[in-house]
């Protein structure tokens, strides 16, 4: 089913895509948009109701959204029974495997484009308290290093009494996306974004550096002895 909602002020874009996607028992809906507002606004309206969709650009500002609703996003079985089935729910129509398969692969892709959000979210989240976790003892040493003078660095010192707090959430966070690895993604054996093929590589990094910051205290402490 397609949907032209061209050159239409909002919030009639939502309002025709929920109209159409009710009208609907399964399948998949094409619709055409060209406005940043309509385009972001329709994408909320669907996420909102647990739709997956996928996003193709056809010019500058102007797309098509492709909307899933009703499938379970499972490939077809083999048997031929089944296959007549399924025919016969679909009421005959010789492309409705066919709009499965496309079904269950724009469910995919889009479920794995909000995983990588997710994904990214922690790991920042995670980087970041690593960072505040290590500011207790980045002024001395950048003096010593580089001969930098902590005055200017003294607002670090507020975060000094919280550096369990911040070393705490950086480990909770790394632990619980190698948990999500573990769970779920470890036995996948097609993947169709980035993060998805090199998810243990930047997973690997980024606990290499938070490791080396929440454990900075401890170790910069030798360091500084060297030196002097």
């Amino acid at each position: 089913m397609k949907l032209d909602l061209r050159d239409l002020d909002c919030p009639i874009p939502v309002l025709r895509t929920k109209e159409a996607l009710e009208e609907m028992e399964e399948g998949i809906l094409d619709v055409e948009l060209n406005s940043y507002s309509s385009i972001e606004n329709v994408k909320r309206f669907v996420a909102s109701q647990g739709l997956f969709f996928e996003e193709k650009k056809l010019a500058k500002g102007h797309v098509v959204l492709s909307i899933v609703k009703g499938y379970e996003c499972e490939l077809p079985s083999d048997d031929p029974v089944e296959h007549e089935g399924s025919h016969d729910r679909e009421g005959g129509e010789p492309g409705s495997v066919d709009e499965a398969l496309r079904a269950a692969q724009i469910a995919q892709a889009d479920r794995e484009r909000r995983e990588a959000r997710t994904f990214y979210s922690l790991l920042l989240g995670g980087l970041v308290s690593a960072i505040l976790a290590s500011t207790c003892c980045l002024g001395p040493l950048l003096f010593l290093l580089f001969g930098v003078s902590v005055g200017s660095l003294g607002f670090l010192q507020a975060f000094a009494p919280y550096h369990s707090w911040f070393s705490g959430i950086a480990l909770l966070l790394i632990a619980y996306l190698w948990f999500d690895w573990w769970r779920s993604r470890r036995k996948r054996v097609a993947c169709a974004t980035s993060l998805c093929r090199h998810y243990t590589l930047y997973l690997s990094l980024g606990t290499l550096f938070v490791v080396i910051l929440v454990s900075y205290p401890w170790w910069v402490a030798l360091l500084m002895e060297e030196l002097e």
